[in-house]
C-alpha cells in the first residue's frame, strides 16, 4: 500500500466526548490506494449494467445496490486484495475484518444531480467502519462531499426534527477523489452527502468491523428491514450473532 494518508478528526474529536461504543479512535481519513484500475473498471461496468434492475432508491433517498458482492464477484476479489486488511487495520488502530453479513458487506451507491439518483440524507451508520472507494466522479461534478456533524448524533437529529438547521461551523466536509479511498467510523456519527448540483459520483462501499469485538455494531433488525424488506438475510445475521458476536461478547464479560 502507498503511504499517502490525510487524517481528519478522531472519533472523540467528532463527537466531542469519548465513548465505549467504538472500534478505535478512527474518525475519518483519506488514503491513496493501490487497487488495480482494471479491477475497479470491471466493477464499475457491472454496476452500471445492474443499475436498472438491481438498484433501489432506499429510505435515505439514495440509490443503492445492496449486497453488491453477491452480484459482482470482482468486489470480493477487492475485499481480499493482498495487504488491504493489514493496511486498513494499521490506519484504524484496531484489527479489522470484512463484515460477514452479505447485505451489509458491500454497496454500490449512485449519487448525482439527476432526480433518479439523489444523495444520502442525514443519518448514522449501523456498520462500524466503511471504506468508500470512488469508481467514477464525473468531470462536471459539483457537491457530493461527505458531511459530518461534530457533536452527539442524537442531539443533532433532535435539532433537525425540530426544524433547526445545523450551523456551518458544526459540519466538517470531506471531499472524495479518484485514486483515494475514505476510511471512516461513522457508526453513531451523524453525517450525510452534500447535495450535488451537477454531475454524478458512483462509489463502492466496503464495510468492516472489529475482529476481536464484532458485537460493536449498530445494525438493529428494523433498520436492516427498512432497506432489505425481503428479510432473506435474517438467518445469516442470526448465525453471525450466535457464532461470532455472542461468544466474543461473553468472553469479554468473563475476563472482567
Amino acid at each position: 500500500m502507498t503511504a499517502f494518508t490525510t487524517r481528519g478528526p478522531t472519533r472523540t474529536e467528532l463527537l466531542g466526548y469519548d465513548t465505549y461504543w467504538k472500534v478505535s479512535e478512527l474518525g475519518v481519513l483519506h488514503r491513496r490506494h493501490d487497487y488495480p484500475a482494471d479491477l475497479l473498471a470491471r466493477i464499475l461496468t457491472k454496476a452500471l449494467a445492474l443499475k436498472s434492475t438491481a438498484s433501489e432508491r432506499q429510505h435515505l433517498d439514495l440509490r443503492v445496490i445492496p449486497g453488491a458482492g453477491t452480484l459482482i464477484p470482482e468486489i470480493n476479489e477487492l475485499v481480499r486484495w493482498p495487504g488491504r486488511l493489514e493496511a486498513l487495520s494499521e490506519l484504524a488502530g484496531a484489527t479489522l475484518e470484512p463484515h460477514p453479513v452479505s447485505v451489509l458487506a458491500s454497496f454500490i451507491t449512485f449519487m448525482g444531480a439527476a432526480a433518479d439518483d439523489g444523495v444520502a440524507g442525514w443519518h448514522a451508520d449501523g456498520v462500524p467502519v466503511t471504506e468508500i472507494i470512488p469508481l467514477r466522479i464525473s468531470e462536471d461534478a459539483i457537491g457530493g462531499d461527505l458531511r459530518v456533524y461534530c457533536g452527539n448524533h442524537e442531539h443533532g437529529r433532535a435539532r433537525q426534527l425540530r426544524g433547526e438547521q445545523l450551523d456551518a461551523n458544526e459540519v466538517v466536509h470531506f471531499p472524495h477523489r479518484m485514486g483515494q479511498s475514505t476510511l471512516a467510523q461513522l457508526m453513531r456519527v451523524l453525517h450525510s452527502t452534500e447535495p450535488m448540483s451537477a454531475g454524478h459520483r458512483i462509489s463502492l462501499n466496503l464495510t468492516l468491523r472489529s475482529a476481536t469485538r464484532p458485537y460493536i455494531d449498530d445494525n438493529a433488525l428494523y433498520f436492516l428491514g427498512a432497506d432489505n424488506p425481503s428479510f432473506d438475510w435474517v438467518d445469516e445475521y442470526l448465525d453471525d450473532v450466535k457464532n461470532r458476536q455472542l461468544p466474543a461478547y461473553m468472553a469479554t464479560q468473563t475476563s472482567t
